[in-house]
């Protein structure tokens, strides 16, 4: 009998190839110990796994599903009912993005002139890195004139994509290129993290729409791939100095850190209190998560902001000292998330999250009287179940429906994806 149960336990657990890993408490290899030895040398086998771990195709997944999710919240509708009167000041403090736009591209440079060692030498390196900024000042430019749309401040009509988030999401892909692929992941992070920084500046700072920045992030990370694409074939074997190291793709990241938009299908909307009004409503939201997963099960953090639409039957007039109406959430909990077949895992997150500062919100309705939006500090609490494809070895693609609610404030369907950098 004994031997049977054997027998059934080896037929039924996966072996050390598949998806499940050898074991469970660490269902993925570790970065450093994956053999690549015959990739150490540098140059003629340049053309092996170790620098082309994935196609052109699958490294820009990631980016197109950015761009799709932002042409399909389109959330231009957000002020459809909002008419400003004059423009929209810009808080100071949040112009800081005309500067750090750059910083990854910064970091890129200080780490190669100290002598750190990345993908390329410098002839490669500025040969591509070149090619990027050119594709990318490009493409920015021919789609803002050519959609037109309104910033949220009503000072121009050219508001997608936003070209200091193409250009952030530019820089850091050529650092993530250069370093997070040859074995600094961390570095990667960090300009990933600029950038995102960066793209949230810009929509507290009234001048962008979210998914104006999606569709910036996108722009950049393409430009930047097709960049390095055309100066592989241009160059070859050529100049490069350190092998790309990767982890299998089917393996368990460890970390996971995304950029993730929501759209608000529905929303009751409780007005408790005083506070608020019935027709101000949430639309879309834009933030960060990140995750630890040792096992199957790990902590989320996640931070971001909501922003408002006006859902009455009558314009109202937003005068020129307002502004459009954002609120800011920090949360943290849990999330799973566990493999269904090679390369997608089922996932969820329950957070419990805070927005910290009680915000005023005025306009004015057709007949020049105020509307006043008050929306309370409190707990914000946020739930969600889907599924995550991995699209190359050091990204993945969430989507996922879920629960929004803000107590006292308003209980609300989402539904949203999430563009993650794992490893």
């Amino acid at each position: 009998m004994k031997k049977v149960i054997y027998i059934l336990l080896a037929t039924l657990i996966p072996s050390s190839g598949s998806i499940w890993g050898t074991n469970p408490f660490k269902p993925y290899k570790p970065l450093r110990e994956i053999d690549y030895a015959q990739n150490i040398s540098i140059g003629r086998d340049s053309g092996s796994i170790a620098y082309k771990p994935n196609t052109f195709t699958s490294r820009t997944l990631m980016p197109m599903g950015m761009l799709a999710t932002s042409f399909l919240i389109n959330d231009n509708y957000l002020d459809k009912r909002i008419v400003k009167q004059g423009s929209i000041t810009s808080p100071t403090m949040y112009n800081a993005a005309d500067y750090m736009q750059y910083s990854p591209a910064v970091i890129m440079l200080a780490l190669k002139a100290g002598g750190m060692e990345g993908r390329s030498d410098w002839p490669r390196m500025l040969t591509a890195d070149g090619t990027a900024v050119v594709l990318q000042t490009a493409f920015t430019h021919i789609i803002k004139t050519t959609i037109k749309r309104e910033r949220p401040d009503g000072r121009a009509h050219n508001s997608y994509p936003s070209g200091h988030t193409a250009t952030s999401f530019m820089c850091a892909h050529m650092l993530y290129k250069e370093y997070g692929q040859t074995g600094h992941e961390w570095i990667g992070l960090a300009g990933y993290g600029l950038a995102g920084t960066t793209a949230l500046f810009r929509v507290i700072a009234n001048r962008h729409w979210c998914s104006d920045v999606l569709g910036g992030a996108a722009i950049g990370i393409v430009s930047t791939e097709l960049a390095y694409e055309l100066t592989d074939i241009l160059f070859g074997d050529n100049r490069l100095r350190k092998p790309i190291v990767v982890n299998d793709i089917n393996d368990m990241p460890t970390w996971r850190f995304g950029l993730y938009s929501d759209y608000s299908l529905g929303s009751d909307v409780f007005c408790s209190g005083g506070y608020g009004n019935p027709n101000a409503r949430p639309a879309t939201s834009i933030g960060f998560d990140a995750s630890y997963m040792p096992w199957y099960i790990g902590a989320v953090i996640r931070v971001g902001l909501t922003q408002m639409k006006w859902t009455g039957e009558q314009d109202i007039f937003l005068p020129p000292a307002g502004s459009v109406a954002d609120v800011y959430t920090v949360g943290a909990g849990f999330g799973f998330d566990i493999p269904v077949v090679n390369r997608v895992t089922f996932n969820g997150q329950f957070i419990a999250g805070y927005s910290p500062t009680t915000n005023s919100y005025s306009f004015l309705d057709a007949q020049n009287q105020p509307v006043e939006w008050k929306i309370p500090d409190g707990q914000h609490c946020y739930g969600n179940l889907g599924m995550t494809v991995r699209t190359s070895q050091f990204s993945s693609v969430s989507a996922h429906c879920g629960l929004d609610y803000y107590d006292k404030v308003w209980r609300s369907l989402v539904l949203g994806a999430c563009f993650n950098y794992t490893f």
